[in-house]
């Protein structure tokens, strides 16, 4: 507990988590709503457009027009898709719109992350020592960016990829390519998201090694294990059966694996210096 305040009893903390998730829950809502009704500016005042749905219109294009996509194209001409049409449907009266409360949510736990990761903090912060408070702040931060860089890296390179072996199985099967506009945008929020957590797993690793439990010599010595493991596991969990999303998953893991054996080299070289 804190050096300075008294240990609170259990139902004040109870209320305090409890206040910590309304408080979230509030700027997350009002991020959504907010973003339903935004207007897009430049086209005010000839006409009144959501900027929300401006936006699913860019995701629709930079997704699904594989041609111009940096990212799919080359994988979309090697399937030979690349002149493929998607069309997206709505089974529903309403299923654009859920589409676009899923892109929101998207956009809101992205850009309001530093926000939840504050608030998080305020609750555990009671609780801490002054030197716990400074290596809890530091490590939040370093979740923050692997969080956000996952996010981004989930949507702007893993997804188009994923949609163009998506297309691909499809015209295997010899189904024309009319897809549900609420999966897509469903695929689009869990796998950005999904991303973003695989990009944290260094803070799990750092965790361990603190813990002592992980050493620098235990990664070194047994890299190639776990990245053919990490491999295996991506083979299984990722929704194509070809070794695109993989690699495309497995690439980045591998930097941050070895940018993760360097930080537990230099905090255990710390220790040592200690």
């Amino acid at each position: 507990m804190s050096e300075e305040l008294p240990e609170k009893p259990l139902l004040d903390h109870v209320m305090d988590f409890l206040e910590m998730l309304r408080r979230i829950l509030i700027y997350i809502v009002s991020f959504l709503i907010l973003l339903l009704f935004l207007p897009t500016p430049w086209l005010l005042p000839k006409t009144y457009y959501p900027f929300l749905f401006y936006c699913m219109n860019l995701t629709n294009h930079y997704m699904l027009n594989f041609n111009e996509n940096i990212f799919s194209r080359n994988f979309a001409t090697m399937f030979g898709v690349n002149g493929s049409r998607v069309v997206l449907i709505s089974h529903g009266w309403f299923d654009s719109l859920t589409a676009a409360i899923l892109l929101a949510v998207l956009l809101a736990v992205t850009v309001l992350s530093p926000v939840i990761a504050w608030e998080v903090y305020r609750f555990v912060e009671p609780g801490l020592y002054s030197h716990e408070k400074r290596i809890v702040k530091r490590y939040m931060v370093f979740a923050l960016a692997l969080f956000v860089s996952g996010v981004i890296y989930g949507y702007t390179v893993v997804m188009p990829i994923v949609f163009v072996v998506a297309v691909w199985l499809a015209t295997l099967g010899g189904a024309s390519l009319f897809f549900s506009i609420q999966d897509f945008y469903q695929n689009i929020l869990i796998g950005s998201l999904a991303t973003g957590v695989f990009f944290m797993f260094p803070l799990g690793i750092l965790a361990l090694n603190k813990a002592g439990i992980i050493s620098y010599e235990t990664l070194h010595n047994n890299w190639r294990y776990v990245i053919f493991a990490i491999f295996a596991v991506l083979a299984m969990i990722t929704p194509d059966p070809t070794l695109i999303s993989d690699i495309v998953l497995g690439l980045p893991f591998i930097v941050l694996y070895f940018f993760t054996m360097w930080l537990v080299k230099r905090s255990e070289k710390g220790k040592k210096k200690v």
